[in-house]
């Protein structure tokens, strides 16, 4: 990451609890600073000026923040620690774990385009993190996901930062909506208002795309108004990788995949197809991995695959419908039998294997589906039985051999915290990159460093 900006004479902060060494940016909404406790250890401390706020959509965003960070616990997300106001500054300071690496942006600025592999890496590592985000109770949207709010670690895990901009769908129905992302990033549905999960699945793909081709999405290639990434990517690329972003990049959101899972899937399945037929030539690779024969009653490949949220809830109303149903039928069935007594026995048996099945939004569910879907991938390959014993091997040797992240990069666990903060305090945007936020007064955000211009990108 950047080197911080000194700070000359040295800020004290809370009765000398926490020393600011120096700047890691500054924003719109604030000030993010580079701070050690009296212990030496560090943090990112982030600092709103409750006086300059420039209207209640910044309280709102920057007081959203403080209390999403407050409730969140993932080894790939910044960590709240505390929040306090000042002395007598007019201020909120935002206390959080620093994210020690080095933001996409600086990166791709100082190698160029990244290589597929490592690109791959940080997919896998932004599925981990939005399916915790969008798996919670009241689904969290970052919608701001970016090169510049994307740090890599010394151990190569990637972190997602910048929750300033952050949504929870569940509470905010029925109130307004604010415009908030960055030109090129943002899905086509955040201008008007919209975030859902796959708001975020467009961010990520378009920051990978980025990241592979070394240019900001907007100035690539568009089909209507979808990016071309084959025209982008084309001799680059896996064709798998290709075929992966463009589900991701569908400017459709009931179109678009509406997780990380079925595209990671995809490469997996063309790594697999490489591996296990070489004596096949790429015509019919090609083939079996872009889409599945019209006859076998599947759909083509530029037709998205109904979402596994929405089979897994409906495999799930319809076991509940059955049982409900079934203190219908089985005691007529059983009293014809001679068994009736049997029931309640059978009944409530049968209820301990639907709370199993259902446990944790259908984790029983989604793993059986996957294994089926995966099963069927493999068979319209059209492999021999030897091979596909040797690509399932090799998936489980795969899995076996996947580095763990360090104890040291998990992070202590701790109950969720429920933050109150009263108007006007509020919380500030992002502990790395605080700036690149759109408002309903302004079509871009813009930094201390240059006068906000009419449009610019974030």
């Amino acid at each position: 990451m950047e080197s911080p900006r000194n700070v000359s004479p040295a800020l004290v902060l809370k009765n000398g609890e926490y020393t600011v060494r120096g700047v890691l940016g500054e924003g719109g909404q604030g000030t993010t600073f580079d701070a050690v406790d009296r212990s030496g250890k560090a943090f990112a401390i982030k600092r709103f000026d409750v006086r300059g706020a420039r209207g209640w959509k910044d309280v709102e965003l920057a007081e959203r923040e403080a209390r999403v960070l407050a409730t969140l616990d993932h080894p790939l997300l910044p960590r709240y620690i505390e929040h306090f106001e000042g002395d007598g500054d007019g201020a909120l300071y935002l206390v959080m774990e620093k994210i020690e690496g080095e933001t996409l942006e600086a990166l791709c600025k100082r190698e160029g385009a990244l290589t597929e592999d490592e690109v791959r890496r940080f997919l896998a590592d932004a599925d981990r993190t939005l399916t915790y985000l969008h798996g919670r109770a009241a689904p969290i949207v970052h919608r701001d996901i970016k090169p510049r709010n994307v740090v890599r670690r010394p151990d190569g895990s990637y972190v997602i930062v910048d929750f300033g901009a952050v949504s929870e769908l569940l509470h905010r129905r029925g109130g307004a909506s604010t415009i908030v992302g960055t030109l090129g990033f943002m899905a086509p549905e955040q201008l008007q208002g919209r975030a859902l999960p796959a708001t975020d699945i467009y961010a990520v793909g378009a920051t990978a795309l980025a990241a592979l081709s070394g240019r900001e999405p907007e100035t690539l290639p568009h089909r209507g108004l979808a990016i071309d990434v084959r025209a982008a990517l084309a001799g680059r690329v896996s064709r798998a990788l290709i075929e992966s972003l463009e589900q991701m990049l569908e400017p459709d959101p009931d179109r678009r995949v509406a997780t990380l899972r079925g595209p990671l899937e995809r490469l997996s399945i063309g790594d697999d197809a490489r591996a296990g037929g070489q004596g096949r030539s790429e015509s019919v690779r090609g083939a079996a991995l872009a889409s599945v024969p019209a006859a076998s009653g599947e759909k083509n490949s530029s037709e998205p695959a109904p979402s596994e949220d929405a089979l897994v809830k409906s495999l799930m109303k319809l076991l509940w419908v059955l049982w409900g149903l079934g203190w219908v039928l089985v005691p007529v069935l059983f009293a014809s039998l001679g068994i009736r007594r049997l029931v309640p026995a059978v009944m409530f048996g049968a209820l301990g294997l639907l709370v199993i099945a259902t446990w944790s939004k259908g984790l029983l569910l989604r793993a059986l589906l996957r294994h089926f879907r995966a099963v069927e991938k493999l068979d319209n390959l059209g492999l021999a039985p030897a091979e596909k014993n040797a690509l399932k091997d090799k998936g489980r040797s795969r899995e076996a051999s996947r580095p763990q992240l360090s104890p040291a990069s998990r992070g202590s666990e701790r109950p969720a915290h429920q933050v109150r903060i009263a108007p006007p305090s509020v919380g500030l945007s992002n502990p790395q990159s605080p700036e690149g936020v759109l408002r309903d007064d302004e079509v871009l955000g813009h930094t201390e460093r240059e006068p906000p211009p009419q449009a610019r990108r974030g």
